[in-house]
């Protein structure tokens, strides 16, 4: 087998600047687009309020579904993957086939066409639920292949700060939207064309990146895999019977909970707590990405040097002490309203820089460890597993978030102050059952074994 260059790396791991695009599109402005304040001027196009056992809004309980049907597809896709039989590989086939529907699903959840409530209810509720199925078809395949291909662990820490800087890079270009979205309104267009152009422009370049990977990486010239021949369920069982893989996946259960509700109501956060207008948004989110980014080096070396748990339990103490903040905004002199987010912005970039690398590492390091004790190669079966917990735990979050920011809304408006305050508190205590949990985790086992396996296979 070949050693995979830092080059078909890094070209590897340019998807994720869509996937951060995406994310962003939806996890960002999903909600801010369909459930929107008077003074963004966005038109009211689904059914408001609570419509399911008098706590859920369609938003809500549409991507709360559509991220069960996410979790439910991760497992069989995984499956189809490791067992892939098929001539250029068992990964880069999947991405070939499912890059242009997993990217036009992202635009089109964000152009629903009618004049209803109720059709464009439906119209979201297509989408949204084919975007997860596709993007499982094509990252299960993606986030399977990596560790696969990269086998030294010093290499394999500089990978998923590739993959991760890729996607914060497509976040940050996400996280401009708003300012784009205000220069094509100033050109005349309406703030519903405005939007739909800007992520119209996402689409077209996440759709090249996302077919990157396929074209320039032979998959075959870098793996040979022992592909498992048991059952779905019996694969899924022995996942779940991996201790060090039940608390490395509950804790990113939490974590990424708590960061879901962060990532929902961060518009919110700025425009309504903040009084920071919608399109200086942009000044924020941007400190926050290069702070982080600025800290993506010293990350990594303090990985390599002390090990990847102790940072990610410092990175979720200082998240959760961000998300408790929020919540004291009120106390904050007005008048420096854009200094304060400013220092906020920078104070979160430390946990968005540890959370960005470290848990596709950490998760990367449980798979080798059972790859070595058992000889064969299920990368995908448990990255669908760990998938299938945090992806419920996001549902969770998606079904939530829009029922509490309604909370003490006046009528006529979908956003209550007090239920933005109630998105800060809940976030951040998921957040800190995560440093529990991490605490709990022990990497000597870990890394003991992988690096004695690694000398023998050296041999």
């Amino acid at each position: 087998m070949k050693t995979i260059s830092r080059r078909s790396i890094v070209l590897y791991c340019l998807p994720l600047f869509a996937v951060g695009l995406f994310t962003t599109m939806l996890n960002n402005y999903l909600i801010y687009f369909y459930q929107p304040t008077a003074a963004s001027g966005l038109p009211t196009l689904i059914t408001q309020g609570y419509v399911f056992a008098g706590v859920l809004t369609v938003i809500g309980l549409i991507k709360a579904v559509g991220h069960v049907i996410d979790a439910v597809s991760d497992p069989m896709v995984a499956s189809l993957s490791d067992k892939s039989a098929h001539r250029g590989g068992r990964r880069i086939p999947f991405l070939r086939r499912y890059a242009v529907p997993f990217a036009l699903c992202a635009l089109l959840i964000f152009c629903s066409p009618f004049s209803s409530p109720l059709l464009n209810d439906i119209w979201l509720a297509v989408f949204i639920w084919a975007y997860y199925i596709f993007y499982t078809l094509y990252m299960i395949p993606h986030s399977a292949l990596l560790p696969e291909m990269v086998r030294d662990e010093g290499l394999l820490v500089d990978s998923y700060t590739w993959h991760s800087l890729f996607f914060v890079v497509g976040s940050m270009l996400g996280y401009a939207t708003p300012a784009i979205v205000a220069l094509i309104k100033k050109a005349g267009m309406s703030p519903i064309a405005a939007w739909r152009l800007t992520f119209l422009a996402f689409t077209v370049v996440g759709v090249v990146l996302l077919f990157i990977p396929s074209f320039v990486i032979r998959e075959k010239d870098y793996v040979t895999s022992v592909r498992p021949t048991a059952p779905l369920m019996v694969s899924l069982k022995h996942a779940f019977s991996n201790r060090h893989f039940r608390i490395v996946t509950l804790g990113q259960l939490f974590e990424g909970t708590g960061m879901s509700f962060f990532q929902a109501c961060i518009m919110y956060y700025i425009t309504e707590l903040m009084g920071i207008p919608e399109e200086q948004s942009i000044i924020i989110m941007a400190t926050s990405i290069v702070g982080s980014l600025a800290l993506y080096p010293a990350i990594n070396k303090w990985s390599k040097r002390s090990g990847k748990k102790l940072p990610m339990i410092v990175g979720c103490i200082v998240f959760a002490a961000a998300e408790f903040i929020i919540c004291f905004v009120d106390a904050f002199p007005k008048d420096s309203a854009m200094v304060t987010a400013v220092a906020f912005a920078l104070f979160v970039s430390l946990p968005f820089a540890v959370l960005n690398i470290l848990p596709s590492s950490m998760m990367a390091d449980v798979i080798r460890y059972d790859t070595v004790k058992t000889g064969v190669n299920q990368e995908g079966t448990f990255a669908a597993a760990k998938s299938f917990v945090t992806k419920m735990g996001t549902s969770i979050a998606t079904m939530i978030v829009p029922s509490l920011v309604v909370v003490g809304a006046v009528t006529g408006q979908g956003v209550g102050r007090q239920g933005l305050l109630l998105t800060a508190v809940v976030g951040g205590v998921f957040t800190l059952i995560s440093v529990v949990i991490y605490a709990m985790y022990n990497e000597k086992e870990i890394l003991g074994l992988i690096r004695g396996g690694s000398k023998e296979a050296s041999k």
